[in-house]
């Protein structure tokens, strides 16, 4: 007896040394699951540094016209982290910044580009990642056209990865990869690569050069955005009609910084002769303000040694109050990024006229759910800051997210509190997959797909049947800074700027911004704020007077229950998150 006790035991070690082998290195890619035959495609467009209300949304005609006036406009999006590693995490993942957070702490002495440090990509992110739940409980085929997250989407081999090996390129979440960040000539991480033999990585030889000589010149002209238009157009085509359902993402860098258009469109006479909106909060700080100090007054992380008392009572937290005003030469130089960043959204704007036009060629538009949104807003000016995201402020939260497909009512919208935390769950919802308990966002299947008809695919039907429409009176925001970046007139973020806080709306309270300041937040979970900022957003919707300390003394209830809100996002997980 013994005896064979030892053979199996031996047997089920060899067994799971093998497979730990498998996982590490499998000889081929993981298979997707059953094809659904009643699963809609979905097409997700995804651009980078968008913002709605400062001129990111003016010159997207083409989409406008096509999908906009055919579809839904949510008015009430925003999202949750103004920053590109965190925010690109938190899409793909459903799950909130205070999840996902790495060891990194704040604030960071060095500058953080992108904020990727301040992300578990390995250990909460990849593995969580909703394409792979796609794929393998429903079928479908999967491509990632364009950025898929700061640094590429393969293993991040740092101390700031509880997972330094995961490598999102082999864990079954695409099938198609053709994974790039630029604007001219960039080498193109591709699956589909001459030399490129599974396993896909990055020293795989899977790369494609768009320069002369590459597969892709000629097609875009060595510009990026073409280039992954193209692509996407491309794959389309071939996937359409094959007997699998098709999920799409098309992620171009456009408009970010350096803002680089397409030769073609250097000269648009439209964009050559805007400048940044001169809306009341540009070059704008309020009224009391204060000098900057490039480290918190209490010391660096993990914790100061005293709590940060804010001085001077100034309107807004220092790395906005302490800026300096703009020169004529500095507001000329910001009018020329807001001119460069229209003349790129015109390629981005000709990419998705061509999407539509590729799934009304095969026959495949009325049975496909588009979306349309940008991985957070932006600044020119407003706020007293001249480029970047990072703020709690609209420019940079407010967002495009556009929907289109069966059962969404034409030229419509749509007014729930959302943030891209909730994109993962509704696409998973589109294809009848119930939300996952590690998600935190919400399903919004409901909330778009208004009008029943029999065009509605058989999984959205049945997954509406259980979730009904998700009805908010707040929607989250988190931000840990990147550290210090820029001087003078170009201070874009600094120790100040790490923050949680809500957008609150209802119609017996009113509508209200609240942002709660603590440098040291994710060690102290914001339990030593140094700065309020609280905005009545229905009287001041540029965000111009902030009104904490007088609603403090005059209606503290209010601050009292938007503060527990507040807290109640923070302190939220997995499916107790509203």
């Amino acid at each position: 007896f013994l005896y064979f006790i030892a053979i199996i035991m031996t047997r089920f070690a060899v067994g799971a040394a093998l497979a730990v082998q498998a996982l590490a290195v499998a000889p081929w890619p993981p298979p997707a699951g059953e094809p659904c035959k009643d699963c809609p495609n979905v097409v997700l467009m995804f651009t980078d540094d968008q913002d709605m209300i400062i001129g990111g949304w003016d010159r997207m005609d083409k989409t406008k016209k096509s999908i906009q006036e055919q579809g839904a406009l949510a008015t009430e999006w925003r999202i949750h982290t103004p920053v590109c590693a965190p925010s690109r995490s938190e899409l793909q993942s459903g799950r909130y910044y205070h999840t996902i957070h790495s060891i990194k702490m704040a604030p960071s002495p060095t500058f953080d580009g992108g904020a990727t440090h301040y992300v578990d990509l390995g250990g909460k992110v990849f593995p969580y990642h909703f394409a792979t739940t796609l794929r393998s409980d429903k079928g479908y085929v999967t491509g990632m056209f364009g950025k898929c997250m700061n640094g590429g989407c393969q293993n991040h081999d740092d101390k700031y990865n509880t997972n330094r090996t995961a490598d999102l390129h082999l864990m079954g979440a695409f099938d198609r990869w053709f994974e790039g960040i630029g604007y001219t000539n960039t080498t193109f991480f591709d699956n589909e690569a001459a030399s490129c033999k599974w396993p896909w990585t990055t020293e795989s030889k899977c790369t494609t050069p768009t320069f002369p000589g590459g597969i892709w010149s000629g097609k875009g002209d060595g510009y990026d955005t073409s280039t992954i238009g193209n692509a996407s157009v491309a794959w389309i085509k071939k996937v359409a009609n094959a007997g699998r359902p098709f999920f799409a993402y098309i992620a171009p860098h456009a408009p970010h910084s350096p803002a680089t258009p397409a030769p073609w469109y250097e000269n648009d006479a439209f964009c050559s002769g805007i400048e940044s909106p001169r809306l009341p909060n540009w070059n704008y700080s309020g009224v009391n303000r204060t000098t900057c100090s490039p480290h918190p007054p209490s010391g660096l992380p993990p914790f100061g040694d005293e709590p940060v008392y804010w001085w001077n009572h100034t309107d807004f937290h220092e790395v906005v109050s302490c800026h300096d005003y703009f020169t004529e030469e500095n507001a000329k130089a910001i009018d020329e990024l807001a001119q460069k960043r229209c003349k790129t959204l015109l390629s981005v704007d000709d990419v998705y006229e061509a999407v539509i036009d590729v799934l009304t060629e095969t026959g495949v538009l009325e049975n496909t759910y588009i979306f349309v949104t940008s991985d957070h807003g932006f600044n020119l000016g407003h706020h007293m800051i001249p480029q970047a995201k990072l703020m709690l402020y609209e420019h940079s939260l407010r967002i495009p997210m556009l929907f289109k497909g069966p059962g969404i009512k034409k030229n419509s919208t749509m007014d729930t509190l959302a943030t891209q935390v909730d994109l993962a769950p509704t696409i998973l919802g589109l294809a009848g997959i119930e939300t996952p308990e590690y998600m935190e966002g919400r399903s919004l299947v409901a909330n778009l797909v208004t009008e029943i008809d029999e065009s509605i695919p058989g999984s959205v039907i049945s997954h509406m049947r259980g979730n009904p429409a998700v009805v908010r009176n707040s929607s989250f925001v988190e931000f840990y800074t990147q550290g210090p970046d820029g001087t003078g007139w170009n201070l874009r973020d600094d120790w100040s700027n790490t923050y949680i806080g809500i957008t609150f709306k209802d119609s017996s309270v009113g509508k209200y911004k609240l942002g709660i300041f603590d440098p040291y937040g994710p060690q102290t979970n914001f339990t030593k704020p140094y700065m309020y900022e609280l905005f009545d957003l229905a009287s001041d919707p540029y965000e111009l007077h902030n009104i904490y300390n007088k609603t403090k003394a005059t209606n503290p209830e209010l601050v009292e229950m938007l503060l527990e809100t507040t807290y109640s996002w923070y302190h939220c997980t997995g499916r107790n998150c509203h």
